[in-house]
């Protein structure tokens, strides 16, 4: 158990009466079980927050990949009419479209 700190044992010690002195030993009693309850608090904090980061950064991660793929169809899709056509303003949108998703990858967040 933690020993009582500096102050507590002063007020012991100025204590008058016998109630004066249990009265501040029991403010030190309290004092180590809050201590603990705040530290026990903290780590709790931190590991949410932690939590709450590694999902922020999967939901980012799958924004990503789903954005990487929508601009992936549209490249075979512009592909494929290049195939089938001679190009067109059409394909330049589609490519376009492709460029645009692609760019949204890149900035800061989502």
């Amino acid at each position: 158990m933690k020993s009582l700190s500096k102050l507590h044992q002063e007020a012991i010690l100025k204590a008058k009466t016998e109630d004066d002195k249990v009265k501040a030993a029991a403010v030190a009693m309290i004092e180590t079980p809050i201590e603990m309850i705040k530290a026990i608090m903290l780590k709790h904090e931190i590991a949410v927050i932690e939590v709450m980061r590694e999902l922020h950064e999967s939901r980012e991660a799958a924004v990503r990949a789903e954005r990487e793929a929508c601009a992936k169809v549209l490249d075979e899709m512009a592909e494929q009419m290049i195939a089938d056509m001679e190009p067109s303003p059409a394909v330049a949108w589609v490519r376009d479209r492709a460029k645009f998703i692609r760019s949204r990858n890149e900035g800061v967040g989502l």
